[in-house]
């Protein structure tokens, strides 16, 4: 043992702020020591497939020296001006400067790796997303709460955002692998939460067109018999259109529903699809279960989907040896 259990305490108390400064400089001699013992151990290892892994936890380690030492230092301003003059005196001595990192948003990130994670993030978001390519999109920007939403004979009335969140992360070893390579930065548990927003996003937009006031409701078969979904969609537009609504129409449907409209009508020797079509825009989602379809009239006189945050990624801060980070939209 290196120093005394931090643990031996008497039961029931809490530690006070200059023991978990105690504590902390504990854990921080614990992590150096397993850095060197992983190190030499990776040393001494021929296999290169065992020898990564000993290096690879090695640097994990170092992530967590870095969580303590910034706790430390909000614990202990003292220690603050110590490692500051311990640095200064180095560099007087020898000429090598050693500074912290300047603090910034972009943590852990250069600018550059930041515009590959937002832009990687953001494509994978949008390339799941179905209901904003195809409805009237109306942006807010971020930081507003709520829209005004006007109803005929009732005023206006405030309509809260909402907000939707993810969460991910990015190991320090990627980072340090991406540096060293000069190879794309390995985000995948990134691009799984962009999926995971974007469909929440779908989701959340089918929720509010299903609960809408004025929503017309209309049977409909399997679409399994050639020109059944014909004839069901077009009931379903001459009731919008008997409601006022205005062209252009777009029909939601499943992927199951999709394929269904792939069937070639015998008469005609048309797909259903080719026939749907000319009377709405048909587009396939996965948030829709196959016994509903959707038919909206896309005119922003109709609707709007109102985006105000839209697909902004931040830095949490070092989690289990890891970098984590949010992402989010309202």
């Amino acid at each position: 043992m290196l120093s005394k259990h931090p643990l031996e305490l008497p039961p029931g108390r809490k530690l006070s702020r200059e023991e978990v400064a105690d504590a902390l400089r504990l854990s921080i001699i614990a992590e150096l020591d397993a850095i060197s013992l992983y190190l030499q151990l990776a040393r001494a290892i021929e296999d290169e497939r065992f020898r990564r892994v000993f290096e690879d936890i090695a640097r994990e380690e170092k992530t967590h020296v870095g969580e303590f030492l910034a706790l430390l230092k909000n614990l202990d301003p003292e220690q603050v001006e110590e490692l500051k003059a311990g640095a200064a005196e180095v560099q007087e001595l020898t000429g090598i400067a050693a500074p912290d990192p300047p603090p910034a948003n972009g943590e852990p990130f250069s600018e550059e790796e930041w515009r590959y994670l937002r832009g990687e993030f953001a494509r994978a978001a949008n390339s799941v997303r179905v209901f904003r390519n195809f409805l009237p999109v109306t942006r807010v920007g971020r930081g507003v709460l709520s829209v005004p939403l006007e109803k005929p004979g009732e005023g206006v009335a405030m309509l809260p955002l909402v907000e939707l969140a993810v969460k991910f992360r990015v190991s320090q070893s990627a980072i340090d692998y991406s540096r060293a390579s000069k190879q794309p930065l390995e985000i995948s548990d990134a691009l799984r939460a962009a999926v995971e927003l974007g469909l929440a996003e779908d989701k959340a937009v089918l929720k509010a067109l299903s609960e809408a006031r004025g929503v017309v409701e209309h049977s409909i078969s399997d679409w399994s018999t050639p020109g059944a979904a014909v004839e069901e969609v077009s009931r379903a537009v001459a009731k919008l259109i008997g409601n006022n609504a205005a062209q252009p129409f777009v029909l939601f449907v499943s992927p199951a529903r999709y394929a269904k409209l792939l069937a070639v009508h015998e008469k005609t020797g048309v797909m259903d699809l080719t026939r749907v079509r000319a009377l709405a825009e048909v587009v396939s989602t996965p948030v829709l279960p196959d016994s509903i379809a959707v038919l909206v009239s896309a005119s922003q006189r109709v609707l709007d989907l109102v985006v105000g945050a839209d697909t902004e990624v931040e830095y949490l801060g070092p989690e289990d040896g890891q970098h984590a980070f949010r992402g989010w939209e309202t």
